[in-house]
């Protein structure tokens, strides 16, 4: 296990540490100093919990699920996109608790590091640093959403640019929007588990109130971003399969019109191929070409209609 001490304040008392992959005795050892509670711990052990909250007589226990920027593309669960974070906040601490290093975190502890000798600090400090950590955590998720935002764009040039693709890249098309739709998702739901979580957190008075105030509207626009996202990568869909399901009715009518063109056509030579023994245009000199002429008549009678009708446009 690495134990950081982030930062260390004397006055009014407050230590803020940090857990990296702590096993189950350490973290029994650390809930015995600061007496937390037995339920949080085993929760901290689980690492495809989904955001939480509760509440306990001297901390506060929640779990945050943050965006891994080293997932793959495609990568469509919660657990292969995101990782998670368990935090205790009580009246003198502050402890987070992780299986890996994760760089928006390091990123906010670096802020702090520098000055965890100091030996005073301010009232309210501790309500700042959870809500910096909780804003950290929703901004993870910022830069995935805008990169699938320029996938989506990239895909709508490609459908609306009259790209003609075979059925194994169109399926492979359609298998990355599926993609982003479950990346989209799954983000928007953790988002919304995330805002539950804050909003359960916060207080109801004073500067610590403003503090989460401002973590609300965060996720609430990240939240709002994601639903217009997931909006985007339906229409893409459902516009991908209209084309295709277009280019199916195109085939379908070309066929449609030749089959029309000949059903009359073979109708006459299932008459003449009857061989009834009074057929008196058999013996006529004329009586074959006339039946050829007669063909070509109905042919052309029948593409004057259709082209009357305007069927045989593209």
């Amino acid at each position: 296990m690495s134990v950081r001490t982030v930062l260390q304040r004397a006055e009014p008392p407050l230590v803020w540490l940090d857990l990296v992959q702590p096993t189950k005795e350490e973290l029994d050892e650390i809930a015995r100093t600061y007496g937390l509670h037995s339920t949080a711990v085993r929760d901290c052990l689980d690492p495809e919990h989904l955001p939480k909250f509760e509440q306990f007589d001297t901390h506060v226990f929640a779990i945050l699920r943050a965006f891994d920027d080293r997932a793959e593309r495609s990568c469509a669960t919660v657990q292969e996109l995101t990782r998670k974070v368990a935090i205790f906040s009580g009246r003198s601490f502050l402890i987070t608790i992780h299986r890996t290093e994760q760089p928006w975190l390091a990123t906010v502890e670096a802020k702090y590091h520098d000055e965890a000798a100091a030996p005073n600090g301010k009232e309210g400090l501790q309500s700042f640093l959870l809500t910096q950590v909780l804003n950290a955590a929703v901004d993870t998720y910022s830069a995935p959403m805008e990169a699938i935002e320029e996938r989506i764009d990239a895909f709508e040039e490609l459908v609306f640019g009259g790209h003609d693709a075979d059925a194994r890249e169109f399926a492979g098309d359609l298998r990355e929007v599926h993609v982003l739709k479950r990346q989209v998702t799954l983000i928007k739901r953790l988002l919304w588990r995330t805002l539950d979580v804050v909003q359960r957190m916060s207080p109801s008075t004073g500067r610590a109130a403003s503090l989460f105030r401002d973590v609300q509207e965060n996720i609430e626009s990240s939240h709002f971003y994601a639903d217009e996202l997931l909006d985007d990568v339906n229409t893409v869909l459902n516009v991908q399969l209209a084309l295709a399901a277009h280019r199916t009715g195109e085939v379908m009518r070309i066929l449609t019109v030749f089959s029309v063109f000949f059903l009359p056509l073979t109708f006459l030579v299932g008459v003449y191929g009857m061989n009834f023994d009074f057929m008196p245009e058999l013996r006529s000199r004329w009586g074959y070409p006339m039946v050829l002429a007669a063909m070509g008549v109905i042919t052309l009678a029948i593409y004057l209609w259709f082209r009357r009708r305007g069927w045989l446009r593209e």
